[in-house]
């Protein structure tokens, strides 16, 4: 009976149109014995160069453009993919193992707290790199919140919307050396944290999109079994079930895990041409990142040039304040 309840309710929520499209991305976390690893997903229609930068300590950054924009000098190196014409640093990850993750969340759910004076303000795109700048862990990161204001801010030039500013429409997730993990959205003006490691708080080690993360919560209660489709409910329920089996036979080992973590990474992978039947369109995925939160080390797999790459720490100076390109798509024209 729960079972046929659970169907009729989620056939309602998207006769609705309450569970939006597929936009964006899937993010699953494992942390287990020797291994502390992620895999993540970049969706979106069109090209993107995803450009790899190396970030020394020591960087002076404005995260805000307004009066009371927060600015701070990094106290961390890291690992940045700069995503798009406006280069979102959208996945980025410290010397400390500290990962943090843009994801699509509809503006018909995200809506910042209200900005109160006197607040360092950090922009909403801006929060990834404002996180792995400046705290070597997550729950550094969740003490801190209560001391900023994340502000809307607008993202210009994306694909399908060039020419056109439009707010930045997110969610985050963030995840650590330590195993902790976290995902964090504004949903009415208020500020949801869902925060823990696999024992406490096992919902928070996946994420996809629409609707807010509550809903995604409610079916893992259920024991909703996964679809076959492109919706950010399905994959994220596919990549859940892939790292709960891994759990249930003990992969405790890094590399074993990080070799099982491929069928997470290709349970959510999207066909440059499949088509989401409930929003008429299509959303791609254009690469693939796999980070190893021990080793400092992440991987990307890009969907159309057949060439792993990997990068690391040792590429670059991480004491020198620069910022240095480490690696883009082969069509990216670069001034490096």
């Amino acid at each position: 009976m729960k079972k046929i309840a659970l169907t009729f309710a989620l056939t309602a929520t998207l006769s609705s149109g309450m569970v939006a499209t597929s936009q964006a991305c899937t993010s699953a976390i494992y942390n287990h014995g020797s291994a502390s690893l992620s895999v993540r997903t970049m969706d979106w229609f069109g090209h993107d160069d995803a450009v790899v930068v190396g970030v020394g300590s020591g960087i002076e950054t404005r995260y805000a453009d307004t009066k009371e924009g927060l600015t701070a000098h990094s106290k961390y190196a890291a690992l940045k993919i700069k995503s798009f014409g406006p280069q979102i640093v959208a996945e980025a990850m410290n010397d400390q193992g500290l990962v943090a993750r843009i994801l699509y969340l509809g503006l018909d759910y995200t809506k910042m707290a209200p900005e109160r004076e006197g607040i360092p303000d950090v922009a909403a795109s801006k929060f990834p790199s404002y996180a792995v700048d400046n705290f070597a862990s997550v729950k550094d990161v969740i003490d801190d919140l209560s001391g900023i204001d994340v502000i809307q801010d607008l993202v210009c030039d994306l694909p399908n919307h060039e020419g056109e500013c439009i707010p930045a429409p997110v969610h985050y997730h963030l995840t650590d050396a330590h195993g902790d993990s976290a995902v964090i959205e504004f949903i009415d003006g208020e500020i949801k944290i869902y925060h823990g490691d696999v024992n406490t708080a096992p919902s928070a080690q996946y994420l996809s999109n629409d609707p807010e993360f509550s809903f995604h919560m409610n079916l893992d209660k259920e024991q909703t079994e996964a679809g076959s489709t492109i919706r950010a409910y399905d994959r994220r329920l596919r990549a859940k079930a892939i790292l709960d089996d891994m759990y249930a036979r003990d992969v405790s080992d890094n590399t074993q895990a990080l070799n099982s973590m491929k069928a997470a990474g290709a349970s959510v992978f999207a066909g440059y041409s499949q088509l989401d039947p409930y929003a008429n369109d299509v959303f791609p995925t254009l690469w693939t990142i796999y980070t190893d939160q021990n080793a400092k080390e992440i991987v990307l797999d890009r969907y159309d040039t057949w060439q792993i790459e990997r990068y690391n720490f040792d590429m670059f100076n991480n004491e020198q304040p620069k910022e240095v390109i480490l690696g883009a798509h082969p069509r990216a024209k670069l001034n490096k």
